[in-house]
């Protein structure tokens, strides 16, 4: 476990192989949950929805697009990539 510890040594808290979290990241989410809610999004991004990936369940959501963060429906968690996004400010479209 040489290699967890020096991750977190240098503050890296996600597998560089499979990018799952490697602990417990609630309380980073908590505080994420209270900067999306206090960061407004301009009128024309309101409703721009956007495609993401968990890292940590491997679930893809369809969410709406935050300058801060996007948070997985299935479990909670912001360790997101963005996977495909809109043009428009309507849902993406297959």
């Amino acid at each position: 476990m040489d290699c967890l510890k020096e991750m977190q040594q240098h503050l890296q808290f996600f597998c560089p192989v499979c990018s799952k979290s490697v602990c417990d990241m609630s309380k980073v989410w908590e505080k994420l949950d209270e900067e999306v809610a206090a960061t407004p999004m301009p009128e024309s991004y309101q409703s721009k929805k956007i495609w993401i990936l968990c890292n940590d369940c491997n679930a893809t959501s369809e969410v709406l697009f935050h300058i801060v963060a996007q948070k997985c429906l299935n479990c909670n968690s912001y360790n997101t990539r963005q996977t495909r996004g809109c043009h428009t400010t309507n849902t993406c479209r297959l």
